[in-house]
C-alpha cells in the first residue's frame, strides 16, 4: 500500500491487521517513513496545545523549518506539510475536545477502538446451509448482534476448548459495554500465549481505559509496547496522552 495512505489510515485509526503489520515493518526499516510519521505525530502534539497563541507559533515554526530546509528532499517536506494539513483537519476536533480537561477517557477510547474482524470462521453465502453453533455465533458477531453473540459464544466456549472463542467472547462483552467481563476473557487469551495474545493485550488496555482505570491502562499499554507485535505505535501515542 502507498506509504502516505498507510499514514493517513493510521491517524484515522482505520488500519486493518495486515496494514498494521506493514506499517510497523516500515516504521522499523524505512528511515524516510519514520521521519514522516514523527512529523505527523509532532503535529498532533501541537494541535493539543492549550494556548491558541502557542499553537499558532508552533505551526509557524514548522513552516519556517520547512522553508529553511535546503537539503534535496524538498518534495518529501512538501508532501509532509500537505499530509499534515489533511491529518490536522481529521484529528484536530477530536483532540481539542479534551485538551483543557486532561485525559477524556471516553474520547480516547472511541478514537482508538476498532472492532477486531472475524478471521477464524468464513461467513459465505455458500455456507448458509451450515446451521452450526459456530456459524451462528460468528454471524451474530459480524452483524453486531452483541447479546446473541455473547450467548452463542458462551455456548460455543462450553462446547469447544478453543482459545479464539475466549478472544471473540471478550470482544462481544466489550462491545456490550461490559469491559470488566471482557478483561477476564482477554486475560485468558494472554495467559495461554496463543493466537490473539498480542491483540488481547491491546484490548485489555482499552478496556481499562473505558473503566477510567488510568494506572492499569498505562501498564497494559507498556505491555503492548514491550510485546511489539500489535498496535505498538498506537500504544506509544496513547501512553503519551495519558502521561
Amino acid at each position: 500500500m502507498d506509504k502516505e495512505q498507510l499514514l493517513y489510515q493510521y491517524f484515522s485509526n482505520s488500519l486493518t491487521p495486515e496494514q498494521e503489520a506493514e506499517f510497523n515493518a516500515l516504521l522499523s526499516s524505512d528511515k524516510e517513513f519514520k521521519e514522516q510519521f514523527n512529523f505527523e505525530k509532532d503535529l498532533q502534539k501541537v494541535i493539543q496545545n492549550k494556548e491558541g497563541k502557542a499553537l499558532k507559533g508552533k505551526l509557524k515554526d514548522f513552516e519556517a523549518n520547512i522553508k529553511k530546509d535546503t537539503k534535496p528532499v524538498v518534495k518529501l517536506n512538501f508532501r509532509k506539510w500537505a499530509m499534515a494539513a489533511s491529518i490536522a483537519l481529521l484529528v484536530g476536533i477530536g483532540w481539542l475536545s479534551y485538551n483543557n480537561m486532561g485525559a477524556n477517557y471516553d474520547s480516547l477510547y472511541d478514537a482508538n477502538f476498532q472492532q477486531y474482524p472475524n478471521t477464524v470462521f468464513a461467513i459465505t453465502r455458500s455456507g448458509e446451509e451450515d446451521n452450526s453453533l459456530e456459524r451462528k455465533a460468528f454471524v451474530a458477531y459480524e452483524t453486531n448482534d452483541t447479546i446473541s453473540a455473547i450467548e452463542l459464544l458462551k455456548a460455543l466456549n462450553a462446547k469447544e476448548d478453543a482459545i479464539y472463542v475466549d478472544f471473540y467472547l471478550a470482544h462481544a462483552y466489550l462491545n456490550n459495554n461490559e469491559p470488566k467481563k471482557a478483561i477476564v476473557f482477554y486475560k485468558n487469551v494472554v495467559r495461554e500465549k496463543g493466537e490473539f495474545a498480542s491483540e488481547a493485550k491491546w484490548y485489555i488496555a482499552l478496556a481499562h481505559l473505558k473503566l477510567k482505570e488510568e494506572k492499569k491502562a498505562k501498564q497494559s499499554l507498556k505491555d503492548v509496547i514491550a510485546d511489539g507485535k500489535y498496535k505498538k505505535a498506537e500504544a506509544e501515542v496513547l501512553l503519551q496522552e495519558l502521561e
